[in-house]
């Protein structure tokens, strides 16, 4: 695994494959109707618990639940096994979870038959457990067999299955296997042509998500052309200067602060054009728009420029009712990192790899730059990459902690990045005693 499909491995590094990385899978579930069992109180407390991610108790809800149907089984017995399994797999309680999951899919395909629609979620959140318990190729058979539900449900080219598509690309690339990645991750895209259309903006999000990969996996030039694709519908649809044109612009001019730094300005140039000439655009897209201006003078050492552009960000955003402008700038933001390649990442060796953490602690100040960077946790199998990852971090630069809209410096600011490393000998007996 060389070249450039071996640096596209590194999508993997936090963004998807990485331990944690995984968003929370339990669906929101809609009020629980009467059904007149005592169990209806403890479904709608699991249910709330874990609508606000506290699966911890959402956990003992859950399994009271099942408990109490040991013995005589109502009708929304597998509905509740499966629950259970979702709740238990993001608390990483993976055995567990994919006991109750394969369980609850066992009365599903005696019920209902082996290709009923409600398998399609059992068989997503089961396929999650095994990513979470590094079974990838069981996962990958396990999410294939929920898609092949979705399609004869809704088609070969449903829209639909785009969650299940980004799960498959996440086993996929805890295998190291980047090409099949990569198909299943431009598969996604095409069910959305194939759906509306390719100039239907309704593609558009598809295009971002594809971009993102790209961008992640350290393909740049890939990713560009993604966001020109949506900067072109735009265009054709929209006109040359609307503000609908804003958002591409601020993801190809990132691009070019990430890549070239500011050698190249067209694309920003024509971002503040088009800024200036919508002065009633929506106040989010202002904001944002605003806030990468004030990060381009960030790297291109204009402090002053950046604090003008940073306020009028601030001020942007707090006219928008349901964003909070604090919040928002409420830490110290990477502008232009770029991690080190791994030995695993540049696939030297043909060996088994497992994930570790570099953690950073370092100060920014209100002209975010970096200082005083540290090592916090440390693994002697990493030592060198964490000396090239303290390297990059000095000559990274940031957007600074806002703080009624003015730079402010940020002590003790931490940053985790997920590395992979090859296994030594030790650790691999260890794994086969």
């Amino acid at each position: 695994m060389r070249g450039n499909a071996a640096v596209a491995v590194a999508l993997a590094l936090a963004a998807l494959a990485a331990p944690g990385a995984l968003d929370a899978q339990v669906p929101a579930e809609q009020p629980v109707a009467s059904t007149g069992s005592p169990l209806d109180g403890l479904r709608r407390a699991r249910d709330a618990f874990a609508d606000v991610g506290d699966f911890s108790a959402a956990l003992s809800a859950a399994e009271n639940i099942v408990d109490e149907q040991r013995d005589q089984r109502e009708s929304l017995f597998a509905a509740d096994l499966a629950m259970l399994g979702l709740i238990q797999a993001e608390l990483r309680k993976t055995d567990d979870a994919i006991d109750n999951l394969v369980e609850a899919i066992e009365i599903v395909v005696d019920d209902e038959g082996e290709y009923s629609s409600t398998l399609i979620e059992y068989y997503r959140g089961l396929g999650r457990a095994y990513i979470k318990s590094a079974r990838y190729q069981q996962a990958i058979v396990t999410l294939e067999q929920a898609q092949h539900i979705s399609q004869r449900h809704l088609g070969l080219f449903n829209v639909e299955q785009a969650a299940l598509l980004d799960d498959i690309t996440t086993a996929y690339l805890g295998l190291g296997n980047t090409l099949d990645a990569q198909k299943t991750q431009l598969e996604r895209l095409d069910n959305a042509i194939r759906r509306f259309g390719a100039e239907d903006p309704r593609v558009i999000p598809f295009r971002y998500t594809l971009a993102r990969y790209y961008e992640q996996s350290r393909l740049p030039e890939s990713a560009r052309e993604q966001y020109e694709e949506v900067l072109a519908a735009q265009e054709s649809r929209l006109g040359s200067n609307d503000a609908g044109l804003l958002p591409p612009l601020r993801e190809l001019a990132a691009l070019d602060l990430l890549v070239a730094q500011d050698a190249n300005p067209e694309r920003r140039d024509r971002l503040a054009a088009v800024l200036e000439e919508n002065p009633s655009a929506l106040p989010v897209e202002r904001g944002l728009s605003l806030a990468f201006l004030g990060d381009w003078a960030i790297v291109t050492g204009d402090a002053a420029g950046a604090r003008g552009y940073y306020g009028d960000a601030w001020s942007a955003l707090q006219a928008d009712t349901e964003v909070d402008a604090a919040a928002y700038f409420r830490k110290p933001t990477m502008i232009d990192f770029v991690p080190p390649l791994s030995a695993v990442d540049r696939g030297e060796r043909s060996r088994p790899y497992t994930w570790t953490e570099i953690v950073l602690e370092f100060d920014v100040s209100a002209e975010g730059l970096p200082s005083d960077v540290r090592v916090v946790t440390r693994d002697p199998q990493t030592t060198t990459l964490q000396t090239r990852y303290s390297r990059r971090m000095r000559e990274t630069h940031f957007r600074p902690r806002l703080v009624e809209g003015q730079p402010v410096a940020t002590s003790n600011v931490r940053s985790t990045h997920y590395v992979r490393r090859y296994v030594d000998k030790d650790e691999e007996q260890a794994a086969d005693e």
